[in-house]
Parts: C-alpha cells; structure tokens; sequence
C-alpha cells in the first residue's frame, strides 16, 4: 500500500513538472514572436553595464528576486514629424541575457538587434588575444618609432615619424587596425541573423 503513494506522488511531480515546461515553453514563443516582430538593429554606445536583482512587475512570482542583466546605452533616436526629421541621442537601459552581456564592454559601441528595452543579439567581434611576441618590451623598433617615442619635433611642428610609423606597422597602423576591427569594417563581418 505505502509504494502506490509512492508513485502517486512521484507521477504527480512528473506531470507538474509536464505543466510548467509546456507553460515556459508556450510563453517563450510568445515572447519570440513578438521580438522577432519588432527588432531592428541600432547602433549603441554602451556607458556601463550591471547585474541587478530584482522583482517580476506582477503575477505569482513576483515576490521572488531574480538576476537580470542590464546595459545602459546612448542610442541615436530619430522622428519625423510633419515632414521634418527630428533625432536626438536618448540613454537608455537594455535588459538582455548572460550570454549577450558577457559580449558587452563598457565604452565601446556595437551593432544591435533591440525591441523595446530587450537587447536579442548584439554584433561583437571576438577579443583580441595579445600573444607573447606583442609584448617583447620595444625590442626590434624602427627608426620612425624611436623618433616618435622620444618626441623629436619634424617638419610641420610633427613628431618625427608621427605619419611614418602608421606607414610602416607602428603604433598608429596597430591602433588604426583595432579600430576599424572594433568599427566591423573590412574583416568580413556581414550582418547575421
């Protein structure tokens, strides 16, 4: 007699545990099709980002506290009103998954799918890894990069080797080229999704 509360119990647990994936699941294409439906992808400059927990705004777990991933962002909004085009910058705070935020620095600006507040994907490029021979303390500089360095006035008021070095690998072609790395111009990123 005790083994068939048992299992009464352990198929009363089965089938809640049935309700609620269906339920999570039936809320989450909800959810999608209406991200899908309003998403467009905008350029943000993200100022910070914070891990914030806090309350549902209302149904039965609201009491609960929950860990939400928030980024505060200046985006460019624009409107046109009566034929005349109107935009201003607005800061604005995302909410967005752990997956997203971990690809987020602050002061740096990327490319984004928002709806609404909720930030769905965000276009980073990978980070950028320096390798033991990025760091073998100034060994191997060219003559335009010592002059640079020591601050050798050229012609024109210029350091000398200020426009050279960028010419040839210096210091300003490595910064240019994480720039523009940063920028997602000119390293085959194609906007996905």
């Amino acid at each position: 007699m005790r083994w068939i509360w048992i299992v009464l119990v352990i198929l009363v647990l089965v089938g809640l545990y049935i309700w609620m994936y269906r339920y999570a699941r039936k809320r989450q294409k909800a959810f999608d099709a209406q991200y899908e439906a309003a998403k467009e992808r905008r350029e943000v400059f993200v100022l910070h980002k914070r891990i914030v927990r806090e309350r549902p705004q209302s149904g039965w777990l609201k009491f609960a506290r929950f860990k939400t991933y928030q980024v505060v962002g200046r985006v460019n909004v624009s409107q046109s009103i009566r034929g005349i085009q109107m935009s201003r910058m607005q800061t604005v705070t995302f909410q967005t998954t752990k997956s997203e935020y971990d690809k987020i620095q602050p002061n740096h600006k990327y490319k984004m799918d928002i709806a609404g507040n909720y930030i769905g994907y965000v276009l980073a490029p990978p980070p950028v890894r320096e390798t033991g021979k990025g760091r073998d303390k100034g060994k191997g500089k060219t003559a335009n990069q010592t002059g640079a360095a020591k601050g050798k006035k050229g012609k024109g008021g210029e350091a000398a080797g200020g426009q050279g070095a960028s010419r040839t690998g210096g210091a300003g072609a490595r910064m240019g080229a994480w720039f523009r790395r940063s920028r997602g111009s000119g390293n085959g990123d194609s906007e996905k999704r």
